[in-house]
């Protein structure tokens, strides 16, 4: 095979040859399927999850701010695993909608881009989450557990108008159907929950 000269436009972070009519960019502008994007979004999901920066920020919340029980139950991190559960918006919403903002606006990006301003996020404090027994959380995931909206920390209503008009319709009305969610009209009673954890 002959030998094939590759060089580099430095300027746009881009790959070409003179002998192929095919350039490689670094970043993009949009997707060719529903399926490349969905892609995308879970493999950016997944490298902020894996991330050190991620684990610093639960590790902040539950070590040094001492967030470090259950919402619901009061256990405690040395009696229980305490998971930190993202709520309004989902980790998987949040990547979309910077992912859509970038589109729209005709914006390129790449995975690192998404992965940055995501984490960013996190650290300006500006996504709603709580701290949740691991059984809990599974609960949650698996539709049998509500929320209520004044146990979400972290200013959820930031993100919610910075980037709502960004979020598909259907997570939208998720979100919706969750802030309205609150202590009076949940589908549990926190004495239940404390007395199941106390064994009274």
């Amino acid at each position: 095979m002959d030998d094939v000269n590759i060089k580099s436009n430095v300027e746009n972070l881009e790959l070409y040859s003179d002998a192929y009519p095919f350039r490689l960019c670094l970043r993009m502008k949009n997707f060719e399927s529903e399926a490349e994007y969905k892609k995308f979004v879970r493999n950016c999901e997944n490298l902020i999850r894996k991330s050190v920066e991620y684990k610093l920020w639960k590790n902040y919340i539950v070590d040094v701010l001492q967030i470090n029980e259950c919402m619901i139950t009061h256990e405690k991190m040395d009696e229980v695993t305490i998971e930190v559960h993202h709520h309004m918006p989902s980790l998987y919403t949040l990547v979309c909608a910077l992912i859509n903002k970038k589109i729209e606006a005709s914006d390129e990006f790449c995975t690192f881009d998404i992965c940055q301003e995501a984490i960013e996020l996190h650290f300006k404090n500006k996504i709603g989450y709580v701290t949740l027994l691991k059984s809990m959380h599974e609960k949650f995931h698996n539709g049998r557990l509500d929320i209520p909206i004044e146990l979400v920390k972290g200013d959820y209503t930031y993100f919610l108008n910075s980037f709502g008009s960004f979020i598909d319709e259907s997570d939208m009305d998720t979100i919706n159907s969750r802030r309205v969610i609150n202590m009076s009209n949940c589908s549990w009673s926190r004495d239940n929950y404390r007395l199941e954890a106390t064994g009274a």
